[in-house]
């Protein structure tokens, strides 16, 4: 009896791409679901919370030579609609790609990931208008991470999909 060649190296790297064949992806889109889900109630908290403590003009910004700002309720409204512009992309998109559970799974992610990011912008703002004294420069750091995040969350995204086809096409 003759034994096959066996190449170590494409056993440890099926070992390594493993995830990518997962038999019960509908779990996943589960998981993100609930992620996502958490997410949206916790940006709205956020939202919710800090337009009491909000002052009659919100600044938003910092031009060159004055401050941008919005009255309060202008800047909710605001936020809140695109806070719901979103989040309902998330139900475009289960709807394009209802065979993909993957694709939904990565982007129930995405959008929490996004909500994130508007949890950290909101609170940003909110520290802006407070009357306290704060160094601003020592938590862009935070804000960069956040981006930082949301362009992982997408590269992650196109690397499992380029890696995958590979594995398909193999």
């Amino acid at each position: 009896m003759t034994k096959k060649p066996f190449s170590k190296s494409v056993v440890k790297i099926q070992y390594l791409f493993s995830f990518l064949r997962l038999n019960n992806t509908h779990m996943a889109v589960k998981i993100f679901r609930s992620v996502w889900f958490l997410s949206v109630l916790a940006v709205l908290f956020v939202l919710l919370y800090q337009y009491a403590a909000w002052p009659e003009t919100v600044v938003i910004g910092q031009g060159e030579v004055n401050f941008v700002s919005l009255a309060r309720d202008s800047f909710f409204y605001i936020s809140m609609a695109l806070l719901a512009f979103v989040n309902v992309t998330v139900y475009i998109a289960r709807n394009f790609a209802k065979k993909s559970a993957e694709f939904q799974a990565w982007f129930y992610g995405f959008i929490a990931v996004i909500n994130f990011f508007l949890i950290i912008a909101l609170s940003f703002i909110s520290l802006f208008n407070s009357n306290e004294d704060f160094r601003f420069g020592q938590i862009g750091f935070i804000i960069y991470g956040s981006l930082i995040l949301v362009f992982s969350w997408i590269l992650g995204g196109l690397l499992y999909w380029m890696v995958r086809k590979r594995l398909q096409t193999a």
